[in-house]
């Protein structure tokens, strides 16, 4: 059974307008989070400065059983509701402080050959991010922030770092060593990836200053010196196994007591190897899986910060590692990815988009990209200053229950007040699918129908709002039936 009320706005009182508008099934004047509120501040529906008068509406509906079962018929006009009070008059709420959920991050970092490269510093980009990540895992701010770290790639014991021969290498073989057609300079594997009349030869180095020659053997000049032949890798060195990336170097736990291990493991690591980011992904995203499992109530998320696009170990082309970030989020229990990304500027045109669609795949809508021209190290730390904000954010604990007693989950509501103190009610949604880019919402993590929730989680467009007010909070009220959102 639908109950119809009158509008009313957001300290209670009737408000005609609203009422005349429900008559013609339309409800507007009201703001981002549904509720209706005359010259107040809205929502992102109503524009992201939040302006008065604004003209996007949502319709509230009580329903006397579970909200997520509405198929669409009604016997009455909906009902408008305002921030408070909730529901009936005889509704008495038990308001409590919405807890944030815990947060934990599992670091998957690049630590390959090139992150040797300088940046405008004079930093390496090793040095540059072991510094930004050191003083965020130092910062007060990140006290009771979860953090674990592991580096790609990993690399199998007994094999050579580098090599002249594919028998150097055993069972890793073969010998991968750089070559180029000898008159154009394109890449090459053999004779035949060569225009008709050039070679596939090795790519040597010249002895007496830093610069690539061929043929290896020659001579690079009287201020160059003699080619050297360049040494070369193991295909088989790095390991593609995800079991292996989903092993932490260093296992999640809380800062700041985690600190001083995590630092000691950066000081102690040094770049070296090529990028399987597909292994080092899917290990990540199970590690971070196995985790939010084993520490129920926690949210845990995958930051992946690289210098690169995947280099080696299938899938090595960006829509197979996207669809490792995708199935991540999609998974139970869901994984976020975050992706940061350090390139030189002419790398930039081509890893950007890449990195953005594996982020926008692992739902962080896109990357964070670090030009090696800016400072790098504070840029990074700006980076992950960022993340900690955006996976913190809007993620709350459902209330316990009080001694003796079971909580209803079909009579919590959310309440946001502003940081001026304008108190708002957040409408229910099913599921983060029936969130809608307008009306915004919240929904649990489970269907109160086939299990128990744990968290309260807002939809992006409400979210947006809680993140624009740093003096806003959010409650939870318990006893009322729960106000839903019909779209």
């Amino acid at each position: 059974m639908v109950r119809a009320a009158l509008g009313r706005d957001s300290v209670g009182r009737r408000d005609a307008s609203c009422a005349a508008l429900l008559a013609s099934a339309l409800a507007v004047g009201c703001n981002g989070a549904g509720v209706h509120q005359p010259g107040g501040v809205g929502g992102e529906s109503g524009g992201e400065s939040g302006g008065a008068g604004t003209d996007a509406g949502i319709i509230f509906m009580r329903y006397d059983g579970p909200p997520p079962s509405f198929d669409g018929s009604i016997d009455a006009p909906p009902r408008v509701v305002g921030g408070a009070p909730l529901g009936d008059a005889a509704c008495a709420a038990q308001t409590q402080k919405a807890e944030k959920v815990p947060l934990d991050m599992y670091v998957m970092l690049d630590s390959s050959g090139s992150m040797d490269e300088l940046t405008a510093s004079g930093q390496s980009k090793w040095d540059a991010i072991v510094a930004a990540l050191t003083t965020f895992l130092r910062d007060p701010s990140s006290a009771g922030l979860g953090v674990g770290l592991q580096y790609f790639p990993l690399t199998k014991p007994g094999v050579p770092d580098t090599c002249m021969a594919t028998a150097d290498c055993g069972a890793s073989g073969p010998c991968n060593m750089i070559r180029a057609c000898l008159k154009a300079g394109t890449a090459c594997a053999t004779n035949a990836d060569c225009k008709r009349g050039d070679t596939c030869e090795l790519v040597g180095g010249c002895t007496l200053v830093n610069s690539l020659c061929q043929p290896v053997g020659g001579f690079c000049g009287l201020l160059g010196g003699d080619c050297a032949p360049l040494d070369g890798y193991c295909d088989g060195r790095d390991i593609c196994a995800s079991a292996s990336y989903a092993a932490p170097a260093v296992e999640v736990a809380p800062l700041p007591g985690a600190a001083a291990g995590l630092v000691a493991s950066l000081m102690a690591h040094m770049p070296d190897g090529l990028t399987p980011t597909s292994g080092a992904l899917t290990g990540a995203i199970a590690h971070a899986q196995a985790l939010s499992k084993a520490n129920n109530g926690h949210r845990v998320v995958v930051l992946l910060a690289t210098d690169g696009l995947p280099s080696e170990c299938a899938p090595f082309d960006v829509p197979g590692v996207t669809a490792i970030a995708a199935g991540g989020l999609a998974g139970a229990p869901s994984i976020s990815t975050f992706v940061v990304g350090v390139f030189a500027p002419e790398e930039q045109a081509q890893a950007q988009p890449a990195l953005d669609a594996i982020a926008a795949a692992g739902g962080t809508k896109q990357s964070f990209i670090i030009n090696v021209g800016q400072d790098v190290e504070q840029a990074f730390l700006a980076a992950l200053n960022s993340v900690r904000t955006a996976a913190l954010s809007c993620q709350f604990k459902v209330p316990a229950a009080g001694a003796g007693q079971k909580l209803d989950y079909y009579s919590v509501n959310v309440q946001y007040t502003s940081g001026a103190g304008q108190a708002v009610t957040i409408g229910n949604v099913h599921d983060k699918a029936a969130c809608d880019a307008r009306q915004g919402g919240w929904y649990y993590d489970v269907d109160p129908a086939t299990g128990t929730p744990q968290t309260i989680s807002m939809c992006d467009t409400s979210c947006a709002a809680l993140r624009g007010d740093a003096a806003g909070r959010v409650d939870v009220l318990v006893g009322c039936k729960t106000e839903t959102i019909i779209p």
